[in-house]
Formats: structure tokens, sequence, C-alpha cells
């Protein structure tokens, strides 16, 4: 050790010491700022501190679970437990996090942040009243004031049941650190779920962790605690009902229907007693908010925020009642009829929007989408995007704003509409499904109940080249799958969000011109990374090939007599599944990464930091969620129709998929003329239409796989039919498990058949060539048969229009058994939702020009 080494650990030994005899002479309370072994070997110790060597090497992502959160002090020069951190504990660095920034964001404009709270807003109310149904529920059972856990760098707090990552208020023993989220705290305290006979070892019969002692947790003795500093989630939750209203931004929030007199109905439960409970407590009782205050008024920035938005923008609301349980809902209850009367009425509204339309409209008139809604219907933002349609006169020109005229209109004729999901099932025969399967089939519900999704719809190419006449495309699958043809066209996002918004999948062409073809060679990958050892695939039987050189997979990409051969002396049909599995893209392969993310399609979503990538919106100290990009490289072959390179399945967020190369196997008994006519006619047997099979005839189009993708709002249609199926073949449905969540399907021709004929459901049948991007929506199932070798990459990302399926998928997954692999949160939707809201906030409140309506 240097001369300047050892004297700086002397100088910081000698500060320590200094610090710790302060602190036994005053006996001050302070955080504990390290390990429970390090700081107080004799208090109790959390079940992460109390790990053995041997499971510490098991487990080493282990980080404990007091630190920075247990308050200690000395009583007599002996340490000593003195609780916890206070919401009220809070400073102005701490508010900075969850607070809307006082500077305007550099990568957001005003018509963005407008895009993405009309997405977002309403999802994040939802979230708001969550929290405040957690807090009353444990306002019921115990006095205990609420302690505050702060965000720690590199840590990810997740539930010890469903491991759901925990967003704010959730529950911690004060003894070893276990914690429950809002949903499994419920689930115990209403009786939802039964208790096990046989539980595991260290966890009881409602798979909660043991403490220390060995004995069973119980709700009403773990403390209440949340994540968020102070009360900004409220403080947030206010603004943004402000400066929507400020802004003209329209939106179907739930809490603004929450009145007291909605209140008074649930009589029968005491909530109306327990309200008025709540409204008499002094204000030192609850949650020290008086002492909050006094705090605040000390902070200059972070405080200027909560105090301009909670006196002066609403009426009727006191500060001093921001930290009480139901303050949120009590100021809107107060302030709702004020936000109204300064909105415009409906009927105001259709007649400006009439006028609007009048001014721009075409020869033709207007004509109305299939569901049949008139003007005067249109109440949110996607009623408006489902009402009649316009056409945009040949003068009009996108703004390249997120929101521009061409998106607020669809050109769709009636003639013309597709029959989507809805309709179809007019024409099918509703049959309740059997006893047996009614517990396993309802899954999929929008976040927001009471909205329907947008009807799906088909194009005509004639009428859409006129309103977008800058952007090159054309349409698959009868007018519903939109194809671009310049990845690089800036204007290609106003067209792309027409389809998006209404979950509908879109293939963008010719990608692989902006590639590095030489970089995603097989020969590329064998010689970089032939010794390498990884799991294979046998596509044919599902068999994993465990450790075995990647040189193997390789090389007998093209190559037919160098393939694998399994026990029958048959080709294997192999996978490499999910590479790189551990290790980041960037990292392992940076200058093919770099070569990816310049050519994505739709930068503004795909790429990590784009402008609509909500992902993107998490601070540094969040762990970032794994969104990739992955490879997916796989053999191919026409003669198994039955056998899936990748079985249906969905994802719990938006991806897009890049067919970067296609390998035809030589060496084979057959010509390269037959080899080429077992792939058209396995396209033509796939239910592809008429414009997709002229489309792969045509001169150097290469085919690699086919795509079959289906609207998210089907998902529950295809798993009755599945477990339907199950039944029939004498299989047993096993509960906590899923048809879709456990990729165990491949639609063939004849599930195909049934699921169009018996649920009026009808995928998109894709084939995707040398080249093409394919947009998959979050929650829509998809499955994937290569033809040919093929090298694919898959990158996620979490567009705002999406972001209530990403909700929903986290409530599903969480469903699931504990060692399913889609069972673990790891998307964190929650504090997307929230971080998105507050920085598009941060612009709406800062900006110097006035709203125009």
């Amino acid at each position: 050790m240097s001369g300047s080494s050892l004297k700086k650990k002397l100088q910081k030994g000698k500060s320590d010491r200094m610090a710790i005899a302060e602190l036994k002479k005053s006996g001050k309370h302070f955080l504990q700022g390290g390990s429970c072994v390090e700081v107080a070997p004799k208090l109790p110790k959390c079940r992460e501190c109390r790990m053995t060597p041997t499971q510490r090497n098991r487990k080493p992502t282990i980080f404990c679970r007091f630190y920075d959160y247990r308050k200690l002090a000395f009583k007599s020069n002996i340490l000593t437990i003195a609780g916890f951190s206070q919401p009220q504990d809070a400073n102005e660095e701490d508010l900075k996090l969850w607070l809307p920034s006082e500077e305007l964001p550099t990568d957001l404009d005003v018509e963005t942040a407008k895009f993405m709270i009309a997405h977002v807003g309403d999802q994040f109310c939802d979230l708001v009243k969550q929290e405040k149904e957690a807090q009353l529920l444990h306002m019921g059972s115990t006095n205990k004031n609420i302690t505050w856990k702060r965000v720690v760098q590199g840590v990810r707090e997740m539930c010890d049941v469903c491991e759901t990552t925990l967003f704010n208020i959730h529950w911690v023993c004060d003894k070893c650190g276990f914690v429950v989220c809002i949903d499994c705290y419920k689930a115990r305290k209403v009786g939802s779920i039964k208790e096990e006979e046989c539980p595991a070892k260290d966890r009881d019969g409602f798979q909660w962790l043991l403490c220390n002692n060995r004995q069973q947790h119980e709700p009403k003795s773990l403390e209440v605690t949340q994540i968020i500093a102070a009360s900004a989630l409220s403080s947030v939750g206010r603004m943004l009902h402000s400066l929507r209203t400020k802004w003209g931004i329209r939106s179907n929030c739930t809490c603004v229907s929450v009145s007291l007199k909605d209140m008074a109905h649930k009589k029968s439960n005491g909530f109306t007693k327990q309200v008025l409970s709540v409204v008499k407590i002094d204000n030192k009782q609850v949650n020290g908010v008086n002492e909050t205050n006094k705090n605040w008024k000390s902070m200059n920035g972070a405080v200027a925020i909560i105090k301009q938005e909670t006196d002066s923008t609403l009426t009727g609301y006191s500060s001093e009642s921001g930290n009480s349980p139901l303050s949120f809902f009590v100021d809107v209850a107060l302030t709702s009829e004020k936000l109204i009367s300064k909105s415009p009425t409906i009927k105001e509204e259709s007649e400006q929007k009439a006028k609007k339309r009048a001014s721009i409209k075409s020869d033709k008139d207007i004509e109305m989408s299939s569901d049949g809604d008139d003007d005067n219907k249109h109440s949110t933002l996607r009623e408006l995007l489902m009402g009649p349609t316009s056409k945009v006169t040949k003068d009009s020109k996108s703004n390249g704003s997120p929101l521009n005229d061409s998106q607020k209109t669809t050109n769709q004729s009636p003639e013309h509409e597709s029959s989507d999901s809805d309709t179809k099932d007019e024409n099918c025969e509703k049959k309740e499904p059997p006893k047996e399967l009614q517990h396993f089939t309802r899954r999929y519900f929008p976040l927001r109940k009471e909205l329907d999704p947008l009807p799906i719809i088909c194009r005509i190419l004639d009428e859409t080249k006129k309103q977008f006449p800058l952007i090159p495309h054309n349409w698959f699958c009868g007018g519903r799958l939109l194809v671009l043809h310049e990845p690089k066209n800036s204007e290609n996002i106003h067209l792309f969000q027409e389809q998006w918004i209404r979950g509908q999948p879109v293939l963008v062409k010719d990608n692989h011109k902006n590639l590095n073809g030489q970089l995603w060679h097989p020969d590329s990958f064998s010689k970089d990374f032939g010794d390498i050892k990884n799991d294979l695939v046998n596509c044919l039987n599902g068999d994993i090939l465990p450790k075995q050189p990647m040189r193997k997979f390789w090389d007998g990409f093209e190559s037919l007599q160098i393939r694998m051969k399994d026990k029958s002396g048959e080709y294997m049909l192999l996978k490499l599944k999910d590479w790189p599995p551990d290790e980041e893209f960037s990292d392992l392969l940076p200058s093919r990464y770099k070569d990816l993310m310049a050519s994505l399609p739709l930068p503004e979503y795909t790429n990590r930091n784009g402008v609509l990538n909500l992902a993107g919106r998490l601070p540094e100290c969040f762990v970032r969620p794994d969104l990739g990009p992955k490879m997916y490289s796989a053999y191919g072959s026409c003669l198994h129709a039955d056998r899936g390179t990748t079985n249906l399945h969905l994802d719990i967020s938006d991806a897009v998929n890049v067919m970067i190369f296609v390998g035809i196997p030589k060496e084979t008994n057959k010509s390269e003329k037959d080899c080429l006519q077992e792939v058209l006619t396995a396209v033509d047997n796939a239910g592809c239409d008429e414009v997709m099979k002229r489309r792969i005839r045509e001169k150097g189009v290469k085919v690699g796989a086919l795509w079959h993708i289906y609207n998210a709002r089907d998902a529950d249609k295809i798993r009755d039919l599945l477990n339907k199926v199950a039944i029939e073949r004498g299989e047993s449905l096993e509960p906590h498990h899923d048809p879709i969540h456990d990729q165990s399907w491949y639609l063939d021709e004849h599930l195909r058949s049934r699921l169009l004929k018996e649920y009026g459901v009808e995928g998109y049948a894709i084939a995707q060539c040398l080249g093409d991007a394919i947009f998959i929506p979050a929650g829509a199932p998809h499955q994937v048969r290569n033809l040919n070798s093929c090298v694919k990459v898959a990158g996620d990302f979490v567009s705002p229009e999406n972001v209530s399926h990403c909700f929903n998928l986290t409530q599903e997954f969480r469903q699931l058994s504990d060692t399913h692999t889609n069972h673990e949160d790891k998307l964190q939707i929650k504090n997307i939702i929230y971080h998105a809201v507050k920085d598009a906030l941060s612009v709406l409140r800062n900006h110097p020009s006035q709203p125009s309506h």
C-alpha cells in the first residue's frame, strides 16, 4: 500500500471514530449505512445477511434489506434499533428523483409530451388510485405510521411471494426484511387464496417466506412501507390533472369520478365511517404531515413544484393534508366540478370538430367506421380515433409531431372495413366454455375496462397513398398489415402510429440494405464465437443439447452434411435460442450492436433511448429491464408443417424482429428448383394473401420464416381453443399454467382452421423475407416457423400506445407457477409509467408558450 493510500485510510478511520463518538454522545438516530453484519452484528439481521457463505455463493445478487432503511441509535453506548426511515425524512435531493424537473428535457417537445400523457395519463391515475386503496387497507388494520425505503442504486425491490417488482406501497417484516406487494397482501388479507397443506420448507401455506424464528408472517404485524419520497405521488397526480385541463388533453381516468357521494355507497363495509374518521384525524397523526411540511418549507426547487401545483392551480385543496391517505380522493371530489367546467363540453367539442372537418373535407363524403359511433359520442381520445373519418387534402403535410392531423383521422369506408374479432363473434355461435375450462380462460382485459379497444381496420392502397403521399407503402393480409418500403423515411411514423394504436402489427422491408452483411454471416459468427459453448435445442422434439461448441451449429447453417444427427440418424433441426443468454449484446458484440442500432426502423420506438420508448425514461439509479437485443438463429425446413421454430407465445413488451440473414442449405438430394417450390407451397398453405404470394415469387426475394400473429384481444379465445383441444386429447389442465405462456403449442393448419371456424379469429399470416422487420405489439400471440436457416435479431421496447397491455401482462405473469420462465416481473411497468408521466409533465409545466386549443 502506498504512503498516500495508507494516510487516507487512517484519516477515514479517524473521522469514522469521531462520528461514532459524537453519535454516542448525542444519542441521535442514524440510518444503517451498510449490511447488518458490518454495521450491527449484535442486532437482528435481515434474511440476506443471515445467509451462510455457501448460500451466498448460490445467490450472488443478495443485498442487505435494511440498508439505508433501518434507523439505529446509541443508548448508554449500546447500539439499538430506533425504528425505520419515515416519509418526512425525505430531503430535496430525494424529491428530485420523483418530481418533474424545473428544466426542460432536451429530448422531449410539447407535442410528444402531450402524446405521451394522452396514452399513459389514465394508467398513471389508476396507479395512484391503487396506492391510495392500499393505504386505506393499511389504516383499517393498524395504527402504525408508514415507513419509507429509499431507492438504492442498482437494487430492484421485488415481492418475495410473486417476484413482481415493487412500485411504491408494500409491506415489510421489521425483523427479517421479508417484503410483500399490494396484490399478495390483499389476497392474504381478504382470504382469496387457500392455504396449502404441504408448503415448501422455508415457506408457509400461503407461499410467504418464514421469519427468522421460523414462524409465519402475520399481515397485521408487517410495516407498511412506501418507496416514493414523501407525498410526491399525490403531487404528481394533481399536477397531471391540472396540466391535462390546461393543455386540453383528453382523459378518461377513474379518479375524477370518485366523490364523497360515491364513498357513501360503501356503508356496508364500513368505508364511510373510515372516510369520516380519516377526515377528522389530526394532521399530526397522519404520517407526521405537519413535520413533513415544515421540512418542505426549507426546500427551494423541489417544494416550489408541490406548492405551485397544489395551492394555486387546484382550489379546495389544503396543502396541510398532502400526506393523508384520502387527500387525493377528497381533492378530486372538491375540484372535479371546476375542472370539468373549465373543459369544453362534449357538445362544444363536437361542434368544433365538425367545423374543422368541414374545412378540410374532400370531394367524397365523410364515412363512418363500422362501429357506428357519431360525433356526439367522442368523449375520450380512444373514441375520437374510433370515430368518423375524413380525408386530408392533397396539400396537407405532416408536421413531424406524433399528433398531427393525419393521425387523428382514419380513411376507411364501411365497405372496406375489416370484420374485426368483435364483429366475427356475432356470426359465430356463442357457447359457454366447459366447467373444467372456466378457471383457465379469462385473462385478457384492458387496463381501463370501460374502454373498448379500437377496431381492426382494412385499408385501401389508393386511398392511403393520397393521404400519405410521402410514405412508400402497401398492404398485406387483406389491408390489415401495413408494409413500409423505406426504413429510413422519417415520415413513416405517421402511418405507423395509425396502425400501432389499434394493436396491429407492421412490417418494414429492406432493412438489410443498411447493414454490414459480413458481420452477420454464419462464417463470421463461427470464427468469432465457435469455441464458446451454449445450449442447442432440437426443434423437432424439444430436446436440449447442453453446452455444445457453437461452431457445430454455425458450420451446419448452410451445409446439410455437416449438421448434427439424432440417435436415429436424422438431421436435427437446431435452434440457438436467445443468444447471448446472460451478457449484454452491446458488450459481447459491440460492432454488431452499433451496426444494428444504426439500421433499425422507427428509431423513436426501437432505440434504447428513443423518445417514444418509455423504458428509457427510468432514471439511472433503477435497474434497467433487459430489453435486448437478442439473436434468434435456427435451421429451417418445409417438411414439418406442424413443428414451429418458436411455438405460440406472447411478450410482455412490444418487439421488433429483423431478418438479418437467410441461408439456403446446400448439398441436398433435391434441385434448387424443387427446394424453392417447397418454400412457395409452404407459404401458399400458411394462409398468406395473394399480394404476399406474389411478393415471394419476385426475383431476389429470399423467404426465411413463416409468422402467424394474432391480435392481443383474441388471446383468450386462443386459450379456450387450446384448452378445449387438450381436454379432447385426454390431457389435464394444471393450475397456474397457461397454454400460451407455456409455449407448448404450435398452431398448425388444422388448429388455425378451427380457430377461425369456432371463434372467428383470423391472424396475420406473414412470410418474413431477408431484410424484413416485423413489429409485434405487446400481448399479441405469435409463432414462427423457419423455412430456411435464419438469423433474426429482436429488440423489445415499451410504446405509449401499448402500456395497458404491458400492465395486464405483468398481472398475468405473476399468477404463473414459481418455476415458470415468465413468472418473474422484469419490466417494471409501474415505474416506467410513473417516470414517463413525470418527464412529460416537466415539459408541459415549464414550456414558455401558452397552450393552443
